[in-house]
């Protein structure tokens, strides 16, 4: 019974096994690139055939016109502003994606985008849709390193077209967005390949791709920068921006070109060849020799002390380094330079308070550190020293009653 069992199991096996080539061969008589590159898709692993998107019939290899009979089902090749749909039909599955973990409101997203009103409300055929951005028929995982849509492929995927300057000109849109994140912080460690770098995608979103408004930049980068965004919205420039009078994070920040941020942020005047899209600095929109501008003083002095504890504590690693080098041991020196650098990495956020006084409560806290790691190698140095001293004296002592010792033996032998 068993051996009849397995028989047919193995020829209903055997003939779904042939249905299938015979499939596959009937469209790759004319679509053999196309099933070339199906093959290296992550749909040809998720049962997604040449007619589950183009229906018609693959066994029908004895003419063109019947493999693409309307009575099939035959969609032929599908249209920009239907790519949308026809990727959405699947996607939109709750039962169908719940077996890969993908979400479900990809459509529903795109369509609330730019790229999505353009194309489904407009009929833009140039805005971007899942396959600019996915590919076509190779399709891969967004977790492959080759997929296009792999976070470090995405800079890239939207700079073929964010960078075209005839496609953006036509478009109205500026094109220095690529060329600015590249150059920036973010681009830089992007490319380096380190992770949790935000790249379009985290700000813009994938399928809702839109720009953040003026009341949206701080939330936005907040989901990085939470502590920042925080401090932020304690500040007077928070009301700034909400009358309009500023953009959160950009005013100063910048967007796309967003530079590692130094302390001559805040005291120094603003480069001349410097063009606005890095951010400006304090003194671009303070004049510190107003002396009614108070924002400049609390910026020129918020300079000032950041730099200074900056130093002190770069001094004070730099003589721990020499006394570890003599051989001393500094692991409680090192502990107080490690407090000192936390007190300086939360005083940098808390800036965004402009709230000086808070500031300078936080660098007295890291030049109290500095100062307890300096005088920790003060102490142990001393320490040595006097061992070193005491050393001398009682060696110089022991000799001193060695030496009477031996002039009082010689006394006695002679008497």
């Amino acid at each position: 019974m068993r051996t009849i069992l397995a028989a047919i199991a193995f020829a209903a096996a055997a003939a779904l096994a042939s249905s299938a080539l015979a499939g596959e061969e009937g469209c790759t008589v004319c679509h053999g690139k196309e099933h070339v590159d199906l093959s290296k898709s992550i749909h040809r692993s998720a049962d997604v055939s040449c007619t589950t998107c183009h229906g018609g019939d693959p066994s029908a290899v004895e003419s063109k016109d019947a493999a693409h009979a309307a009575a099939k089902g035959f969609r032929g090749k599908i249209t920009r502003q239907a790519v949308a749909e026809s990727c959405g039909g699947c996607h939109s599955e709750v039962q169908r994606m719940r077996p890969f973990g993908l979400r479900t409101d990809s459509l529903a997203e795109y369509r609330t985008s730019h790229h999505g009103k353009a194309v489904l409300e407009k009929g833009d055929s140039e805005a971007a849709t899942c396959t600019d951005c996915h590919g076509v028929h190779d399709v891969r995982r967004v977790k492959d390193p080759l997929s296009p849509a792999a976070r470090g492929n995405v800079p890239a995927t939207c700079g073929k077209c964010h960078a075209d300057a005839e496609l953006m000109k036509r478009h109205k849109i500026v094109t220095n967005a690529p060329a600015d994140f590249a150059g920036s912080v973010h681009g830089i460690r992007l490319a380096r390949g380190e992770p949790g770098v935000p790249t379009c995608a985290d700000c813009h979103d994938a399928h809702a791709a839109t720009p953040p408004g003026a009341t949206e930049v701080a939330d936005v980068c907040g989901h990085c920068h939470g502590e920042t965004r925080d401090r932020f919205r304690e500040s007077p420039h928070f009301a700034a921006s909400k009358r309009g009078s500023m953009q959160q994070c950009v005013t100063c920040h910048g967007n796309h070109a967003v530079k590692r941020p130094g302390f001559e942020l805040f005291d120094a005047k603003e480069d001349e060849s410097a063009d606005g899209r890095g951010g400006t600095r304090c003194l671009t929109c303070h004049d510190p020799a107003k002396p009614e501008d108070k924002g400049a003083q609390t910026a020129v002095a918020l300079g000032r002390g950041l730099r200074e504890a900056e130093a002190a504590l770069k001094d004070a690693a730099a003589r721990v380094d020499a006394v570890e080098a003599d051989g001393f041991h500094v692991e409680d020196e090192r502990e107080s330079l490690d407090k000192a650098r936390r007190g300086l990495v939360r005083a940098v956020p808390l800036t965004h308070t402009v709230d000086r006084a808070r500031v300078e409560a936080e660098l007295r806290h890291v030049r109290s550190f500095v100062q307890e790691a300096l005088n920790g190698c003060d102490a142990v140095v001393r320490e040595e020293r006097d061992r070193r001293i005491f050393g001398s004296v009682a060696g110089v002592v022991l000799l001193g009653v060695a030496g009477v010792l031996a002039l009082r033996r010689r006394a006695a032998v002679k008497s």
